[in-house]
C-alpha cells in the first residue's frame, strides 16, 4: 500500500494508488499554498519529494520549476502516489498567521435577539388557557412562532405547579424555552467570511463586552484563492458546492469551539450568529449555488437579508440560535460592504467620503451624501499574492514592506521570519519605490539604472528586480504587469463612480480603507501607484466587516440601518458601461 511521510510535521498514513499528492495532504489537515484549485497554473503547491514511485513531471512544472526539478522540488497537484514518497512541505507550507485588526467596540442598544426569565405557573383548574399562551403573555409574544424544541422543553414543568423558564426570542419566533439553569451565559458570535480568511468575534449579549476575536484561514482555498476558482470547481463537479458549504461550516465551527473554549464557555449558549461576506461566499454559506452570479448578467440568486436557524446551516451554537446573514447589493458587491459601511455611520456624513475594500474583488463605495454609489471592480488575485512570481498570502514569513533606507532596499517580515515570499502590502510598497527611484516606465516597463545595477536581474528573457539574496525573491516584468491590471481596475471604478455623482477626484475629503490588506498597506506608498487618490485624507478602519457584524448582534436598529442603505445605494455594473475600458487603460499609466 503507498504511503506519504512528512517528517517536518512527524505524520505518515497510508494513501490509495494513483492518489494526487495536494490531495492527500489536504485530506491530513496539511495545509499548502494553492491559488489555482490544483489546477498547476499557479506553481505554488511547491514541495520536495524523496521516491521513485511518482508520477513524472509534466510541461506545467516545468514551466514552473525549471532546472529546480533535478533537485526533487515537484507541484503538489500535478504529482500521482504509487509508492513509498517522503515530502518535505516547507516550501509552501501554510502558515496562517494571525493578523486579525481588532475592532472597536460596540455599543448595546435594543437586541435583536433577546433573554428573559419567565415564571410559569399553571392555571386555576376552571381556566382554559396552555402553557405556552400563559408564557406568550408574560412575554408579549402573542402571535409569534415557536419552535418545536421549545413546546417540547415547555413541557418539563411536567407535574410541577410552577418553574422558572429562561426565554430566547426574536421579532418572529419564539426560539429557545428551557428550564433556569445555573448557566445563564448569553453570548453571541459574530462573522467575517473572507474569501481568504474568516474572522469572528464572540460576545457577551448581556454586556455587550467583547469575550474573544480570532480568526482562520478559510479551507475554502483549497478549491482556489479566488471565488472564481470555486466557482469553477462547482462548474466541474455540482457536489463540490455542498463540499464548500461543509468546510466553510467547519472553519466558523472551529472558530466558535475554540473561541468558547479560550473563554470557558459553552457554544450551546451561542444564541445569535451574524454573519457578513461577499456575495459568492454569503450564497456558498447557505449552499446555494452561486453559478448565476458568474456569467452576465452576473444575477445573484438572493439579496435580502436572510434568518435562519443554526440547526439548518449546522453550525455548533445553540440549534434554535438565530442566524442574521448581511443583505447584498448585487453579485459583486456584497454584505460584508454593507455591514462596514453602516459600522462607521459613513451614510450619515456630509462630506465626500470613498470607502475602499481591497481585494480580488475591488469592492468601492462613494458616499456624497444622500447619493450612495457603489461598484465592484475585476482587481483580480495579484494583490492577495497570485499570479506573483514569488507572490504569498499574508503569512509568517512574507514580506509585508518595503522601503529605501540608506540607499539600498529594506524589507520587513511578517514574524521577523527569513523571506519566503511577497506579500500585497509589500508588492504595494515595492512598486511605490520602483516609480520613486524612477526604476519604471510610465508604461511599468523596467528601465536601466546604474544605482540599482545590482538588484536588476534577468529573468525569462525579461528584466526583474531583487528583493532579497537569500533566499532570491524578486519581482519580474510580469508581476509589475499585474499589479497594473489590478490598480487599474480599482481607478477606473473609482473614476466612474466619480462621473455619475458629478464630482471630481480632488473633491474627495476622506479615504476609508477597509478589511485586513487596507489596515497594513502604506497609504502614501498606495497614492504613489495611484490605487487610492493623492489629496484626501486616509483613514485604515481594520476589519470593518466584521465590526459591523458584531454592531449586528447588539442593536436591532443597526439592522434598520443596514436596511436603509440596501435600498438608498445605486450600484453601478463596470461591464455595462462602454467608458470603462478608456478609464481602464488611461489608468494603467503611472503618472
Amino acid at each position: 500500500m503507498p504511503f506519504i511521510k512528512v517528517p517536518l510535521l512527524n505524520r505518515v498514513w497510508e494513501v490509495k494508488r494513483g492518489e494526487n499528492l495536494l490531495e492527500a495532504l489536504r485530506r491530513e489537515g496539511i495545509e499548502v499554498d494553492s491559488y489555482c484549485g490544483g489546477m498547476g497554473s499557479c506553481g505554488k503547491c511547491v514541495v520536495k519529494v524523496k521516491g521513485e514511485e511518482i508520477s513524472s513531471p509534466n510541461s506545467l512544472e516545468e514551466k514552473h520549476l525549471k532546472e529546480k526539478i533535478k533537485e526533487g522540488f515537484r507541484l503538489a497537484c500535478q504529482v500521482e502516489v504509487y509508492g513509498e514518497v517522503e515530502v518535505d512541505v516547507s516550501p509552501s507550507l501554510t502558515s496562517y498567521g494571525e493578523v486579525m485588526v481588532k475592532t472597536q467596540e460596540a455599543r448595546r442598544e435594543e437586541l435583536p435577539v433577546c433573554q428573559a426569565e419567565v415564571n410559569v405557573t399553571k392555571p386555576p383548574i376552571d381556566g382554559v388557557s396552555s402553557l405556552q399562551e400563559i408564557l406568550s403573555s408574560q412575554l408579549q409574544g402573542k402571535g409569534k412562532k415557536w419552535s418545536l424544541a421549545s413546546l417540547y422543553h415547555l413541557s418539563h414543568l411536567g407535574e410541577e405547579r410552577e418553574t422558572e423558564f429562561e426565554v430566547i426570542t426574536d421579532e418572529e419566533k419564539i426560539r429557545y424555552v428551557n428550564k433556569l439553569s445555573s448557566d445563564k451565559s448569553f453570548l453571541g458570535m459574530a462573522f467575517d467570511l473572507g474569501t481568504t480568511t474568516v474572522g469572528g468575534e464572540l460576545v457577551d449579549l448581556t454586556t455587550g463586552t467583547s469575550l474573544h476575536r480570532l480568526g482562520a484561514l478559510n479551507r475554502q482555498t483549497q478549491f482556489g484563492a479566488d471565488v472564481i476558482s470555486r466557482l469553477r470547481a462547482i462548474q466541474d463537479d455540482y457536489h463540490n458546492l455542498y463540499r464548500l458549504q461543509e468546510v466553510l461550516a467547519q472553519t466558523m465551527n472551529d472558530l466558535i469551539q475554540e473561541a468558547c473554549e479560550k473563554v470557558n464557555k459553552n457554544p450551546e449558549r451561542v444564541f445569535a450568529v451574524t454573519v457578513a461576506g461577499n456575495t459568492i461566499m454569503e450564497h456558498l454559506f447557505l449552499g446555494v449555488s452561486p453559478l448565476s452570479i458568474g456569467v452576465a448578467p452576473y444575477t445573484p440568486v438572493f439579496r435580502e437579508e436572510q434568518v435562519l436557524d443554526a440547526r439548518e446551516l449546522k453550525i455548533v451554537a445553540n440549534p434554535e440560535a438565530q442566524v442574521y446573514l448581511f443583505p447584498s447589493l448585487a453579485g459583486y458587491v456584497g454584505g460584508d460592504i454593507l455591514s462596514g459601511v453602516v459600522a462607521f455611520d459613513l451614510i450619515e456624513r456630509k462630506g465626500l467620503t470613498l470607502y475602499v475594500d481591497i481585494g480580488t474583488n475591488g469592492e468601492i463605495v462613494l458616499i456624497d451624501g444622500e447619493n450612495i454609489f457603489c461598484c465592484g471592480t475585476a482587481a483580480g488575485p495579484a494583490f492577495e499574492g497570485a499570479q506573483i512570481k514569488h507572490g504569498t498570502r499574508a503569512t509568517l514569513g512574507a514580506i509585508s514592506a518595503v522601503e529605501i533606507k540608506d540607499g539600498d532596499i529594506k524589507i520587513y517580515t511578517i514574524g521577523d521570519l527569513a523571506p519566503r515570499g511577497i506579500c500585497g502590502t509589500g508588492l504595494i510598497d515595492a512598486l511605490a519605490c520602483f516609480l520613486r527611484e524612477g526604476l519604471l516606465s510610465p508604461t511599468g516597463r523596467f528601465k536601466e539604472n546604474d544605482k540599482w545595477s545590482n538588484r536588476l536581474i534577468k529573468e525569462g528573457g525579461s528584466q526583474a528586480f531583487l528583493l532579497s539574496y537569500d533566499p532570491p525573491i524578486f519581482i519580474t516584468q510580469e508581476d509589475i504587469s499585474q499589479l497594473q491590471l489590478a490598480k487599474a481596475a480599482i481607478q477606473a471604478g473609482r473614476e466612474i463612480l466619480l462621473k455619475e455623482a458629478g464630482r471630481k477626484e480632488e473633491e474627495i475629503e476622506e479615504v476609508i480603507l477597509a478589511g485586513a490588506f487596507g489596515s497594513f498597506i502604506n497609504p502614501e506608498s498606495a497614492k504613489t501607484i495611484g490605487l487610492i487618490p493623492q489629496g484626501a485624507k486616509t483613514t485604515s478602519v481594520g476589519n470593518a466587516s466584521l465590526y459591523g457584524a458584531k454592531k449586528a448582534l447588539l442593536s436591532r436598529d443597526f439592522r434598520r440601518k443596514v436596511k436603509v442603505l440596501f435600498q438608498k445605494a445605486r450600484y453601478i455594473e463596470l461591464s455595462a458601461r462602454s467608458d470603462f475600458s478608456d478609464y481602464f487603460y488611461q489608468s494603467l499609466i503611472f503618472n
